[in-house]
């Protein structure tokens, strides 16, 4: 009888991707659900869906921290954590009503996040 190879091959999850024990997903919000704080829905690997709480005025690129909900250790069970990723979704297509809501924040909320970068 001859030797058996056995190739596996883990297809990539849609949504999350491994850091160690650490999971990542990237979860899109809102521009006012970043400047204002929501509580938003969270897929997590192992419990469904969570609801989580964004800060107001978070950035996107934030890492924010599901602790526990990662990849458990081989050896202590441990799990890692689940990290979510802030995407800002900023619409394309906006109403004049909305636009004219944008202006209107413009000029009561100034700032130039650029402020202070590459020697300005």
């Amino acid at each position: 009888a001859g030797d058996v190879i056995v190739s596996v091959r883990i297809a990539a999850h849609p949504w999350f991707r491994r850091e160690g024990r650490n999971l990542v997903v990237d979860v899109p919000i809102t521009p006012s659900e970043a400047a204002l704080g929501a509580k938003i829905d969270v897929p997590t690997l192992t419990e469904g869906v969570v609801v989580m709480t964004i800060p107001p005025g978070t950035s996107g690129g934030a890492r924010l921290r599901l602790r526990g909900k990662g990849v458990p250790d081989r050896k202590t069970s441990e799990r890692g954590d689940q990290m979510v990723l802030i995407r800002i979704a900023v619409p394309k297509h906006l109403s004049e009503a909305a636009q004219e809501l944008y202006r209107q924040l413009r000029t009561e909320a100034p700032q130039n996040p650029r402020d202070g970068l590459w020697g300005g």
